[in-house]
């Protein structure tokens, strides 16, 4: 099943990205979230067609990770975000 953007909005794919976690000094619960980063890196799978931003799909870009939303279709889940949460694209120098 595949998701095409409609709306002004970018399908994403969460890059992962090496992060080492600490061990904290206190014991917290088994069901705790964890809080999402300020910023994450997605590949862009998909944006539709009345984005005005210039972007295809397989760009890496920087986006505002608390305004990645997640929707679930049976058991598929799709990254989405509006195109003005998008930071930045990325690029080799």
């Amino acid at each position: 099943m595949k998701l095409e953007a409609r709306n002004k909005r970018l399908v994403l794919e969460r890059v992962k990205t090496e992060q080492t976690e600490s061990e904290s000094a206190f014991v917290l619960p088994s069901n705790l979230k964890k809080a999402r980063p300020d910023n994450e890196v997605f590949r862009v799978l998909d944006r539709s067609d009345d984005c005005t931003i210039s972007i295809h799909a397989g760009s890496l870009v920087l986006v505002e990770g608390n305004m990645i939303e997640e929707s679930h279709v049976g058991d598929k889940t799709f990254l989405t975000c509006k195109e003005n949460f998008v930071i930045g694209l990325l690029r080799e120098v």
